[in-house]
């Protein structure tokens, strides 16, 4: 039931959408329950702010892989029997292509895993609109990586601990990581065009979860 008033309306919503108990008393004092939450959803005036927030919940809730860092390609490559025809790589080049594998492999799983989530179709479509209104080439191709950073947005490399991971240990260094700049985070992708609609989606995400605090709290007659 929705009545802890600690948590965050995201931390809320993914509770209500979860929940077997959606009966709705409207009896006067009666506390607030999962079904409401879940109406103030729906009138939201920011419906693509609700989708993202519904596409979140589903995002949380589902079965994740632990990302894969250039140390596992390293050790595949290892393990393999040397190719006679090549020349053999340097450390660096080494180190440079299992980082590129992996970071292929992370790309690769993420859009298998976004491609069960019921919300996504519905959610990329609108996101490829509102860049079409924009007139940004390739909307579509934007969309579905602005999508896959927004819900996976910390760095593959330091796993958002913002420091590097000494290999076959899991443990951090006091080296700041380099592919992220010690920021923790990817870089938004596509440049302005990505960052445009990165504020986009969070105004839109910041404009359904103040409409569903203001309709549970002012509209509902139970405070």
């Amino acid at each position: 039931m929705y009545q802890d008033d600690r948590r965050t309306i995201e931390e809320s919503y993914a509770s209500a959408t979860a929940s077997s108990d959606l009966r709705c008393d409207t009896r006067e004092g009666a506390p607030r329950s999962d079904t409401d939450l879940l109406i103030a959803a729906g009138w939201s005036p920011s419906r693509i702010g609700a989708a993202l927030l519904r596409l979140h919940t589903e995002w949380d809730g589902a079965e994740h892989l632990r990302p894969a860092a250039g140390a596992d390609f390293s050790r595949a490559a290892q393990q393999r029997p040397a190719d006679t025809q090549k020349p053999p790589q340097t450390p660096a080049s080494a180190r440079a292509q299992a980082e590129k594998l992996a970071a292929e492999h992370n790309k690769q799983q993420a859009k298998l895993l976004m491609s069960h989530l019921k919300t996504m179709p519905v959610v990329r479509e609108q996101l490829t609109l509102q860049l079409l209104k924009w007139k940004v080439e390739d909307a579509e191709q934007v969309a579905g990586a602005l999508l896959r950073w927004w819900l996976a947005p910390n760095c593959h490399a330091c796993h958002g601990r913002k420091f590097e991971v000494i290999p076959d240990t899991g443990r951090l260094s006091s080296k700041h990581c380099k592919p992220c700049g010690a920021t923790g985070k990817l870089r938004i992708p596509h440049g302005e065009a990505g960052r445009r609609l990165a504020n986009w989606m969070d105004d839109c995400v910041g404009i359904a979860r103040n409409s569903i605090r203001k309709r549970l709290h002012t509209t509902m007659g139970r405070d």
